[in-house]
């Protein structure tokens, strides 16, 4: 097949792995992170003319002016959408979230064609394969994490693609020596950090390429950089000229200060027995890109370093720096990983082509191509897995569902705070029921256990609608005690509440008739939360 082709299929490949079912939650809203996104996109208001848009103070595209102060995301993703809405009479609640899904996958998607002009650059240098760009297209092409990433309106994947952009731009620069790349370059930084202020991460890697190693000249390198500074600069503020004031920072600082295990914020417990690199290690291997996909970044690693491929060796260091970093701080999220994946999937592209050339050497050809194929269909054994939850409904969905069918009317249903309750507000449904939040991640006080007995012994279901909860404080047990002692009875059935109903969206292969699943809720909570929870409703007995 000619090589044309076979690129062709695997864009067609990745794009649809990421536009496949944007509307996952059937308009429900399930991820926080959305929800606070559209809210701000929906309030927000095209200025009248540019001296408004440029007046932090008057501008109505500044999250500040509209009601959200503590605002730490980039305006770009949301300016973008917000735009797009206008021209196409989407600036609704739901349409607004799900046209931000589909540019967040279009982001990801022009990652698949940067990795290949990358590639194809280090082919030209370094003399490699013309295989490796086809492979490390197919290779982020079903990277697990930048797919779910990619069904997401956060400003992950459109932070991931300027950071990447601006690599490219650097390594023509590094490569052709021609400043229109130097101000590329610092056109997609300044972008980049207009998503999130995190794409700072990449400015040391940026800024090597900068150097001419074969004749260092430092007044030239200080020019090329001070033009860089500049073109980043003004695209930033340009773009998001909101970003440069006090608040933002005392907003960073705040988000910072949640980072501790002395705090009570909801979603920082999670956090605080977690291993350092360990637990980031576990979950990009397993959950990110899967076992034999990180074989292959392994591989390619000693790969580049055997051929001396210099570009690379430089990046393969950064990379290991940034992850020792991230997977040593306090949050250890997977989607602060995102913008290494493009990379690992460059290395796993390297090891791919060393397996397959050693497999090449076999005389028999049949088991050299029975070889190939085993290596590619173990490849794809955990993104088809994964790809599953998008071809049935949420967990959530189908439990608000049961729950319609099997729950009287009024009976009183108790969900837990910081978590989405049930049942969803499903169309076509009028039963009401009795709602009530249970403060699980309050202190282990007397009060709360006073009025925790009290709601239990007044209502008729609790429902666990993920993990937010169990998973996070039953590994604080000394910090939770009542609370962890509370889950462990309820769980082996110690208490008057028994369980009727569970629901599960594992990855699986049974969308293709074959009877195999992977019990992912060991996962980081983020991994599964907001598109395939683990729903468990108990009933009063």
């Amino acid at each position: 097949m000619k090589p044309k082709v076979v690129f062709l299929l695997i864009l067609f490949l990745g794009f649809f792995l990421r536009i496949y079912d944007l509307n996952w939650d059937a308009n429900n809203h399930l991820h926080p992170d959305e929800r606070f996104l559209t809210m701000v996109g929906n309030a927000e208001k095209i200025p009248a003319n540019l001296s408004d848009y440029f007046n932090p103070q008057k501008s109505t595209l500044n999250p500040t002016n509209i009601g959200y102060s503590f605002f730490v995301y980039g305006n770009l993703p949301l300016m973008a959408n917000k735009l797009l809405a206008i021209a196409t009479n989407n600036d609704n609640y739901n349409a607004f979230t799900l046209q931000g899904r589909c540019l967040s996958a279009i982001a990801d998607f022009f990652c698949i064609v940067l990795i290949y002009k990358i590639i194809f650059l280090l082919e030209k240098k370094y003399r490699v394969s013309k295989n490796v760009k086809l492979y490390g297209t197919f290779f982020y092409a079903i990277s697990v994490l930048p797919i779910q990433l990619a069904h997401f309106f956060t400003v992950d994947t459109f932070l991931n693609f300027f950071m990447l952009m601006s690599f490219y731009q650097a390594l023509k620069y590094f490569f052709k020596q021609k400043k229109i790349y130097l101000i590329f370059c610092g056109m997609s930084f300044g972008l980049a950090l207009a998503c999130k202020i995190n794409a700072i991460f990449i400015l040391p890697l940026i800024l090597i390429f900068f150097f001419n190693f074969k004749k260092l000249d430092l007044l030239k390198t200080l020019l090329t950089m001070a033009l860089f500074g500049a073109v980043a600069f003004l695209s930033f503020y340009i773009v998001d000229p909101y970003k440069f004031n006090f608040l933002f920072i005392e907003n960073l600082k705040t988000l910072k200060s949640f980072e501790s295990q002395n705090i009570w914020y909801p979603p920082g417990v999670q956090w605080m027995n977690k291993l350092p690199v360990v637990f980031a290690l576990v979950n990009l291997t397993f959950f990110g890109v899967g076992l034999f996909y990180f074989i292959f970044i392994i591989l390619g690693g000693i790969y580049i370093f055997q051929k001396k491929i210099f570009s690379l060796q430089i990046v393969y260091i950064w990379v290991v720096l940034f992850f020792l970093y991230q997977s040593t701080q306090f949050v250890k999220t997977m989607r602060y990983f995102i913008f290494i994946y493009p990379f690992l999937a460059i290395f796993a592209a390297f090891g791919l082509e060393k397996i397959l050339s050693i497999f090449q050497k076999i005389k028999t050809s049949f088991l050299c191509y029975a070889l190939q194929v085993i290596s590619f269909a173990l490849l794809l054994i955990w993104p088809l897995m994964f790809f599953s939850i998008y071809t049935q409904d949420h967990s959530r969905v189908t439990a608000s569902k049961w729950i319609y069918d099997n729950v009287q009317p009024n009976k009183k249903i108790l969900y837990e705070y910081w978590d989405d309750a049930l049942p969803l507000p499903i169309t076509n449904q009028n039963k009401i029921f009795n709602i009530e939040a249970v403060a699980v991640f309050d202190p282990d006080t007397p009060e709360k256990w006073q009025k925790i007995n009290s709601q239990l012994q007044q209502a008729d279901y609790y429902v666990l609608s993920s993990n937010r909860g169990w998973g996070s404080i039953s590994s604080v047990s000394q910090k939770y005690p009542l609370m962890s002692k509370f889950y462990g009875q309820l769980f082996e059935n110690k208490t008057n509440y028994k369980i009727v109903k569970e629901f599960t969206s594992y990855p699986s292969l049974r969308w293709l008739g074959i009877p195999l699943d992977f019990p992912d809720q060991w996962s980081e909570e983020a991994f599964t939360v907001y598109d395939h929870p683990q729903v468990m409703i108990f009933k009063r007995q």
